[in-house]
């Protein structure tokens, strides 16, 4: 049985491809088993059927309204309506069987189109020749060999050969060839290797471009890329991940690690990237003493962000520094620490403007202490916020920037802390402002 059904689902197409007749005829209702045993005869290619149920396959040259098939329905032109089918839907293509690929060119720049303005739902595949306009759900694999306007929802996969404006989602992977406007949502991989805005989730998400909303080449589209891993050539919207890619960034960067060039536009502000590592411009070391901590070790990075403004007096790079805190002895009953700090740094120009200063940052803080040498169970935060100003030495010594700053902090179980000055308790929460004060390489 299955044989001989897999037999019908594609056997007629040498059959009746061919059939290419200069008017067709109008069939209210095609009833039949699969093609040459039906209501419309041993040539069901010739008919438009505005409706069409068939035991097996049905085959015709469009169908109006609705069609349904035991395994699967073609139709050689453009139809519409609602197309279900056990195992496949099938719409354009057989008119061109025969055709040689440079009379198939001929008729496409002609206007040849096979499209589909309704539903296509089916087990295991839908195909569209040209355009969907509607919608396309399958267990399986949906395919649009140009574009879609609508919706598409695919248990293993979704692919459009041209543009997509609408949703797709899949349990593997999307895929819109040209571009991409809309929602593409699965548990692996989206991809498009034009221009994407709208939301990108997934494991894996890839984008040819994403436009920026600000600057010379401003667009009122972006997009947004969730996802362990997220990739994009230029990139003027949103990453949040593990792993953020992005060519020339103008947008932002929130992950654990940020990959990224600058755009290169004149007058042009970037956005910001935050995460432990952030590789694209620099990585700094600071060493300071804390109220806390008698030695702290950071690597700073940071991402410009107008530095190619000209008529600006200041250059803002987004601040990220990873720190290992230690007392080398017990001290305030903590041993050692790690903590991330984020925020914004701003270096001050000279009279020369390619030459910076002085800088101020503002930045938020949290991290882990440890009262034992060796990690405890407990996870024990301490939360912070600080304002820092350092200053250039010499022009000798110019990479060496001396601070001081001033913090207040916030530890949900601070009994474990000696009392600090000016430090004020709420339950078991401790609250106190600090300081620090060490040298930065820039």
């Amino acid at each position: 049985m299955i044989r001989f059904s897999i037999i019908l689902l594609f056997s007629w197409q040498a059959i009746f491809a061919q059939n290419n007749t200069s008017a067709y005829k109008k069939s209210t209702m095609q009833l039949g088993l699969f093609p040459g045993m039906s209501t419309n005869g041993i040539n069901p290619g010739e008919y438009d059927n505005i409706f069409s149920l068939n035991i097996f396959t049905g085959f015709g040259h469009s169908t109006s309204y609705f069609e349904l098939n035991g395994l699967a329905g073609f139709n050689t032109a453009s139809s519409t309506g609602i197309h279900i089918s056990g195992f496949a839907n099938y719409i354009g293509g057989n008119n061109q069987v025969g055709l040689t690929e440079k009379q198939k060119r001929q008729e496409r720049r002609l206007g040849y189109e096979t499209n589909l303005s309704g539903f296509q739902i089916s087990g295991v595949m839908n195909f569209v020749g040209t355009n969907v306009f509607g919608a396309q759900v399958t267990l399986g694999v949906n395919n649009v060999a140009n574009y879609l306007i609508g919706f598409q929802f695919a248990g293993l996969f979704n692919y459009v050969g041209g543009f997509t404006m609408g949703t797709q989602v899949s349990a593997i992977g999307n895929y819109s060839k040209k571009s991409m406007s809309g929602v593409q949502l699965s548990l692996f991989f989206n991809s498009t290797q034009g221009s994407y805005s709208g939301i990108q989730l997934g494991f894996y998400n890839h984008a040819g471009i994403i436009m920026p909303t600000k600057g010379p080449e401003a667009s009122k589209n972006t997009a947004l890329q969730v996802g362990i891993v997220n990739a994009s050539g230029d990139m003027g919207g949103w990453q949040i991940g593990f792993l953020n890619i992005g060519d020339r960034v103008a947008g932002t960067q929130i992950g654990i690690i940020n990959i990224f060039k600058s755009a290169k536009s004149a007058d042009y502000k970037d956005g910001p990237a935050f995460g432990l590592l952030n590789l694209g411009y620099f990585i700094n070391p600071r060493v300071y003493v804390s109220e806390l901590f008698i030695g702290n070790y950071g690597l700073y990075s940071g991402k410009p962000l107008n530095t190619r403004v000209r008529s600006a007096t200041r250059s803002v790079y987004s601040y990220n520094e990873t720190i290992y805190s230690t007392n080398h002895s017990q001290s305030n009953n903590i041993n050692w620490g790690v903590s991330y700090r984020f925020g914004l740094i701003s270096f001050y120009k000279s009279v020369d403007v390619t030459s910076q200063r002085n800088y101020f940052s503002f930045t938020g803080e949290f991290g882990h202490y440890n009262r034992n040498k060796k990690f405890d169970k407990e996870l024990n935060m301490r939360y912070a916020i600080q304002a820092e100003i350092g200053f250039k030495l010499a022009k000798k010594a110019s990479f060496i920037y001396p601070f001081v700053a001033l913090s207040y902090n916030f530890m949900p179980n601070g009994e474990v802390i000696n009392s600090e000055v000016l430090a004020s308790s709420i339950g078991s929460s401790l609250l106190w402002p600090g300081y620090s004060f060490g040298i930065m390489i820039h």
